[in-house]
């Protein structure tokens, strides 16, 4: 980021913060501060939402920028189109292998410490409803969305023209598939908070600590695939169907 985008960084949305460079959701993270999902907000107002020091973050931010970003790719270049296919291999892929196994541990940690420790019952009903929707929304994303934006976008690079109703209907689709993103953001807050950031009791067993760790990578991979959608793809989207 160059240093006149520096000097303005905290009137700069958290998403285009992380969209411009990925390593600062490390940064967000460790704060806990929420950049896909809530990531239309300025850095300033995140901040004094969460009670944070602006200037003690953005110190940390552009350590990032100093951060070596070989390996890291730039996602806010990509093509909608190589974009969408990445989401899919890379995140939705993730999503369907995960799900059935995250929950068999869930089940079984509920099953066994319910009775001790019942917000495990509560995080089994909470990953249930989250597998759940995450599953129908890849659906309708591979169904109907992306095939729409791909189609959209081949229009535009062609010189073609988009139709009215094309552009309604992927606005419409934009909307609702933000709305799922908040749903699951909400359901993986849920989870975090009953199990106290992912943190089992001492001398859980092998079963227990196993199923939090599960929760806690899901959590970090839904909230990248969140962000490169929210943040970047669906951006990109409407910019194809803006005006």
């Amino acid at each position: 980021m160059n240093q006149s985008k520096m000097t303005t960084l905290q009137d700069l949305t958290v998403g285009e913060i992380v969209a411009d460079n990925y390593h600062t959701a490390g940064v967000f993270r460790q704060h806990g501060l929420d950049f896909c999902c809530g990531g239309g907000i300025t850095l300033k107002k995140a901040c004094e939402d969460n009670n944070l020091d602006t200037q003690h973050i953005i110190s940390e931010l552009k350590q990032t920028y100093q951060t070596d970003t070989n390996g890291f790719a730039n996602y806010k270049a990509w093509e909608p189109d190589y974009l969408i296919d990445y989401i899919i291999d890379t995140h939705h892929r993730f999503v369907r292998l995960k799900t059935e196994e995250i929950t068999a541990y869930v089940q079984k940690v509920a099953s066994v410490h319910g009775r001790t420790y019942p917000e495990n019952i509560e995080i089994y009903h909470a990953f249930c409803d989250l597998a759940s929707e995450m599953l129908q929304h890849l659906q309708d994303e591979e169904e109907a969305v992306f095939p729409l934006i791909k189609k959209i976008y081949k229009k535009r690079k062609s010189g073609n023209d988009v139709s009215p109703e094309e552009k309604e209907d992927l606005k419409k689709q934009l909307k609702l598939m933000v709305g799922d993103h908040d749903g699951a953001g909400q359901l993986i807050l849920k989870i975090r908070k009953l199990s106290n950031n992912f943190t089992p009791p001492e001398g859980a067993c092998a079963t227990y600590r196993l199923s939090y760790q599960n929760l806690e990578g899901f959590e970090a991979d839904l909230h990248k695939h969140v962000h490169l959608e929210n943040n970047i793809l669906f951006k990109k989207a409407e910019e194809l169907v803006s005006g």
